[in-house]
């Protein structure tokens, strides 16, 4: 349930996220570029946190290191790998919102193997903020590198 939530959320923030790409300003796309640095970050810290349960249990990365099969190590790497990638330049942009889609496949599918490891369905406030945060860069990351202006017009006719 708790994600189906995040699901609905998402898709009532992204028609005002795509509203905001249509512009091709460089100051409209550093924004872009740091709400997106700030996404991955905030991903990154909240691997820091409970994500076993909502009391009391263990951080996502310590879930990621005692069990490696659940791929929720990956899903930390690819989001370091995201912010050095997006730190180098912008030659990398495109690939930065390719490993976020990517990590969007890591996190559902290591949340899902991991609940199958423990025996029990492992959610708390950190991994759906996780969960939240990687629906919301793919977005971000989207209109990040959008080049189109005409964006909505295409879709509102």
């Amino acid at each position: 349930m708790p994600y189906l939530i995040i699901v609905v959320v998402v898709l009532i923030v992204s028609p005002f996220i795509l509203k905001l790409a249509q512009s091709q300003k460089k100051e409209d796309k550093r924004t872009f570029r740091n709400l997106l640095l700030f996404i991955l970050a905030m991903q990154i810290g909240l691997g820091v946190l409970n994500w076993e349960n909502f009391t009391a249990g263990r951080s996502g990365f310590e879930l990621a290191f005692i069990y490696p099969s659940s791929l929720l190590g990956l899903f930390f790497i690819t989001s370091i790998s995201q912010i050095i990638l997006l730190m180098v330049g912008k030659s990398f942009s495109t690939l930065v919102v390719i490993l976020n889609f990517i990590n969007s496949v890591l996190i559902f599918t290591g949340m899902i193997r991991l609940s199958n490891i423990l025996g029990f369905q492992a959610v708390s406030f950190a991994s759906i903020g996780s969960v939240f945060l990687v629906l919301l860069g793919n977005i971000i990351g989207l209109n990040f590198i959008n080049k189109d202006k005409n964006l909505l017009k295409k879709y509102f006719k």
